[in-house]
């Protein structure tokens, strides 16, 4: 094993086993950071290391800060680079996990001229359940990725520490979520290349569920679409956005299982269902604009109503998605469904849904909620 000028950064927020776990990991690694920090971000009880003689002997000092109450990823990602003083940053979350070579692999991608980041895919792997098997499909970042791409995931990345520097890092970005877009961005704003590396792969093993899922995926996706909302571009626009990002998803999900397609479905309706009642708080916001909010209002009982429609042949199914979406923050859906609905949600998403795969979804619910 050789010691590499590599600073590994990783954070807590009560994942303190998962921590410990990494840590553990890394002593089976080809290439040994020359150091290690962890950032405690305010976890209810202090991260202690806690690991056995023969790990702690086996891996560079660690340094450990307490960030005294929580204050989210992008606090916790500057201030544990701010700790790096070696060629390279390596920012891991705490429920991933590499191969043995991994960093040894990715350290002449990030050594190549111009790069500024390095990174492989990132695939789940939680078991074999319908929810893992769909995690694994659907969740896989920069599958199939290599050499020069547009973003590198923020669950494991390895930056030259000269060129993160020389950008800012994530200063002037004060948002909880999203560093790793602001943060490729920003290196290819000042013309540096992202290297995906192929040929090896990291794994998350944090086990969730799939309302987890839900918010996990829309959290980052929700911000780019409601974003868009805010400069103005039209409600039915930015839900064509949302409806076109879930086609290659769901046709995925058909092909392999369609009973995968439940967690398509929660996933869409969540989203479609979050977009218009944003687009309807802010139209509501804007003083003197009656018309607006009326408009808002009336786009979001549209979908609410096409969505009971939907769902109407299909009780079990409803009953299900009915209750997720109520855990999810959204009201029942309306039961009064004399009128046509104004918006349909089955033409609208019968590029990968009909009768056949909803009947294979009913078909598998006590799996697919088991």
């Amino acid at each position: 094993m050789r010691t590499v000028s590599v600073t590994l950064v990783t954070y807590t927020y009560d994942d303190h086993e998962l921590v410990r776990g990494l840590l553990s990991s890394v002593t089976g690694w080809t290439a040994m950071p020359s150091a290690i920090v962890v950032i405690d971000d305010g976890s209810a009880q202090p991260f202690v290391l806690d690991l056995p003689e023969e790990v702690t002997g086996r891996l560079p000092d660690i340094e450990v800060v307490r960030v005294p109450e929580n204050r989210g990823n992008t606090h916790a990602r500057a201030l544990g680079a701010a700790r790096a003083t070696t060629r390279f940053i390596l920012s891991v979350d705490a429920d991933i996990r590499f191969p043995a070579h991994w960093l040894a692999v990715c350290l002449p991608a990030a050594a190549r001229p111009g790069v500024g980041m390095a990174g492989t895919a990132i695939r789940p792997r939680t078991g074999d359940d319908l929810l893992s098997r769909y995690l694994e499909l659907t969740y896989t970042l920069n599958r199939g990725a290599a050499g020069s791409v547009p973003f590198l995931p923020g669950g494991a990345w390895l930056a030259r520490r000269d060129a993160f520097e020389a950008v800012g890092g994530f200063s002037g970005y004060e948002e909880r979520f999203g560093q790793d877009a602001y943060l490729s961005r920003r290196l290819r704003d000042n013309g540096y290349l992202l290297w995906a590396v192929d040929g090896v792969e990291a794994f998350e093993v944090r086990r969730i569920g799939r309302l987890q899922m839900v918010r996990r995926g829309w959290r980052w996706q929700g911000h780019h679409m409601k974003a868009a909302l805010d400069e103005g571009r039209p409600l039915d626009e930015v839900l064509n956005v949302v409806l076109y990002s879930m086609r290659e998803r769901m046709l995925r999900s058909r092909a392999a299982d369609p009973r995968l397609l439940y967690f398509d479905l929660l996933y869409a309706l969540h989203a479609l269902l979050d977009t218009v009642a944003y687009a309807a708080q802010r139209m509501g916001q804007a003083e003197g604009q009656a018309t607006a909010q009326a408009g808002g209002e009336g786009a979001r009982a549209a979908l609410r109503h096409s969505t009971a429609a939907f769902l109407k042949p299909w009780p079990q199914l409803c009953t299900a998605l009915c209750a997720d979406l109520a855990e999810l923050g959204h009201a029942p859906l309306p039961t009064d469904l004399a009128a046509a609905p104004p918006f349909d949600l089955a033409a609208a998403l019968s590029f990968a849904v009909g009768n056949d795969e909803l009947a294979a979804v009913c078909g598998g619910l006590g799996e697919v909620l088991g």
